[in-house]
């Protein structure tokens, strides 16, 4: 009986996109094991493709990632200080 990979080294293929007729970019993110080849599955999104968030292939092996340049967008972080500010200013009226 063969043993089995324990999966221990992993190589990342990242391509990004411009869509010029959109403006808009996209990654597509692949890993796989550089010991035996496997490649890994993305877990946990939806198939097809999303220009404002993230999708997977059909057979789920390319992450399909919106992105932008930094500041062009609200990151995170900027979307928590806006619910944060937002809440705590008083309303007078």
């Amino acid at each position: 009986m063969a043993e089995r990979c324990p999966h221990m080294n992993f190589s990342a293929n990242v391509q990004v996109a411009r869509l010029e007729d959109i403006g808009r970019f996209a990654a597509d993110v692949r890993i796989h094991c550089t010991e035996c080849g496997l490649p890994f599955q993305f877990l946990g999104l939806e198939p097809g493709l999303d220009l404002q968030g993230a999708r997977v292939s059909v057979d789920g092996l390319e992450a399909r990632l919106a992105i932008c340049p930094q500041g062009e967008e609200p990151s995170p972080m900027d979307n928590i200080m806006i619910k944060i500010g937002a809440a705590g200013v008083k309303r007078h009226g």
